[in-house]
């Protein structure tokens, strides 16, 4: 997706022009299509049950708010070994753009050998176009330790190789020290890697997760799945379209196999229409069932919440030489991203010695939104009404009449007597002072009291730890016209909620609190988040980060 204020830039195969922009100059917008949002949900960590832990209990087995149990005995059955915790890493740093080779090729996807029922994929190419192998290339050489713990030497590197060394050489239990890449990987192993979540079945406590590698030849595919297996333990594995599959047990394999030929992944209509709107695939693609994610973490965690309601997600990585992009988009019966006015005018006057920012626009729709989630909600619904009581606040009331609607909360650059910073908030500044004064009241009863400052105009209240500095963001400045800004955000234009992180004036800011950052970060430029609601219940977001 672009528009008229998007330069020009890279482009993928179908799309014509040049694959890559060359090695030199500005950065640079590739055209992609559907610039979406990223939305997740992580599950809660079970509470153990059963008696008071031993005085000498390892930290690991006592849990807040649960009960100690003895650790149960090890389980015989197989796991997942080395090397496919090997392939698994495979997935997650090519995501990064470390595997690139070649252009775009035709064959089976993934989705085509995992089932329709799944909640949750990951898909890595590890055989992307040839514009993005040398754009991930050349970004990930300008980090340190990544150009060390790999050993990069430059743009022909057989980073397959200098990765699968990585791993192993990370490999404590020695499980992979017979492993060889050029004997037992590289005559095998394809291009694609696709991971499903399945849902939980009755008689388990956790969801299946099955493999899916591309795999050339099965019988060697096997056998280093073998080579890299303890004595006694055994993968379930099967072999079917070009593809190796492999889970914890043969049972979970089977029943993949089973659903897939009911209905793959490839033929879920959601999961068909989500990636064709997100476009260019890149280098990783992420797809959920967010209503199938929420009900397990609901199942396995304290109390069953669904934040997001029901709902697809959809998102893909996706490389520059000077920049990495996440972009996706969701689907939901619940509004993620407000109906609101666009928060980029406010937000590209902030001032120029910005450090770091975010705003959101439609703040007070927005917490009308998250109350009615929230009174769904027993559990934290009660603990909201006790923090209300306590504390005086009229709620919701209160924080819409302070928050207002759109809200900026900014840092500047400048720390030596200490961090500036601010929060400015379009409302009624009568109104707002009211509740702030409460908010106050509240802030001399911490242990570490904070004096707050204000700044008012007709309809904006900025509140800050400096008088100077409120007196500053009031004023505003030209954030938007910064080469740094322009670089992480380059399209603002409707955007309902924005951040922006200046990494040069982070860096000065932990300097002057006594903190060093490391290479890695002191390579970074800056980073940008836009998110913005494109109607009838669906959102896009972009996050790109942006190096020197």
């Amino acid at each position: 997706m672009s528009d008229q204020n998007t330069p020009p830039g890279p482009q993928f195969p179908g799309q014509g022009g040049p694959q890559y922009p060359g090695a030199g100059g500005p950065p640079q917008q590739p055209p992609y299509q559907g610039q979406q949002p990223y939305q997740g949900q992580q599950p809660y960590q079970q509470q153990p049950q059963g008696q008071f832990p031993p005085p000498n209990a390892p930290y690991e087995q006592v849990q807040m708010g649960g009960q100690w149990q003895p650790e149960p005995p090890a389980k015989k059955r197989g796991k997942l070994i080395p090397i496919i915790a090997a392939l698994a890493m495979v997935v997650v740093v090519a995501g990064g753009g470390i595997f690139a080779y070649g252009k775009l090729n035709g064959g089976k996807q993934p989705d085509t050998v995992l089932p329709g029922t799944a909640i949750g994929y990951l898909r890595v190419d590890l055989n992307p176009s040839a514009g993005q192998k040398l754009a991930a290339l050349r970004f990930l050489m300008k980090f340190p330790s990544a150009k060390d713990k790999l050993k990069l030497t430059g743009d022909k590197d057989d980073l397959r190789q200098k990765l699968f060394e990585a791993v192993k050489s990370e490999d404590k239990s020695g499980d992979l020290k017979d492993v060889d890449y050029d004997k037992d990987v590289k005559p095998w192993m394809g291009d694609r890697i696709g991971v499903a979540v399945l849902p939980k079945a009755e008689a388990k406590k956790e969801p299946t997760v099955v493999f899916a590698v591309e795999a050339t030849d099965e019988k060697a595919a096997i056998a280093t799945l073998d080579k890299g297996s303890k004595p006694g333990e055994k993968l379930g594995r099967a072999f079917t379209d070009g593809y190796l599959l492999v889970s914890e047990t043969q049972a979970e394999v089977d029943a993949a196999v089973a659903a897939t030929k009911a209905g793959s992944l490839a033929d879920n209509a959601k999961y068909q229409a989500d990636l064709e709107k997100l476009g260019e695939p890149g280098f990783a693609t992420l797809w959920a069932d967010l209503s199938g994610i929420a009900k397990l973490a609901g199942e396995i965690g304290p109390a069953k919440v669904n934040p997001v309601g029901s709902g697809t997600m959809a998102a893909a990585l996706r490389f520059d030489a000077q920049y990495v992009e996440l972009k996706g988009i969701t689907k939901t019966d619940t509004e993620l991203v407000a109906k609101a006015s666009d928060a980029s005018e406010l937000f590209t006057k902030l001032p120029d010695t910005t450090a770091a920012a975010i705003s959101v626009s439609g703040v007070d729709s927005s917490i009308d939104q998250v109350w009615k989630t929230l009174q769904q909600t027993p559990e934290i619904n009660d603990l909201v009404q006790t923090f209300a009581e306590s504390s005086g606040l009229k709620l919701p009331d209160d924080l819409k009449a302070l928050f207002g609607k759109n809200l900026s909360v900014v840092a500047d650059k400048d720390a030596s007597a200490g961090p500036k910073i601010a929060a400015r908030l379009e409302t009624d500044p009568a109104k707002a002072e009211a509740v702030l004064a409460k908010v106050t009241t509240l802030l001399k009863q911490s242990p570490v009291p904070v004096q707050l400052q204000t700044a008012k105009d007709g309809d904006t209240l900025v509140v800050a730890t400096d008088k100077e500095y409120a007196g500053k963001v009031l004023q505003g400045g030209n954030l938007g016209q910064s080469e740094g800004f322009k670089a992480a955000l380059p399209n603002v234009q409707g955007a309902t909620m924005l951040a922006y992180v200046d990494f040069d004036a982070v860096n000065g800011v932990m300097e002057s609190l006594g903190e060093k950052s490391n290479a890695d970060v002191k390579a970074l430029r800056s980073a940008g988040v836009a998110a913005r609601n494109t109607g009838n219940f669906e959102s896009e977001f972009t996050l790109r980060v942006v190096a020197k």
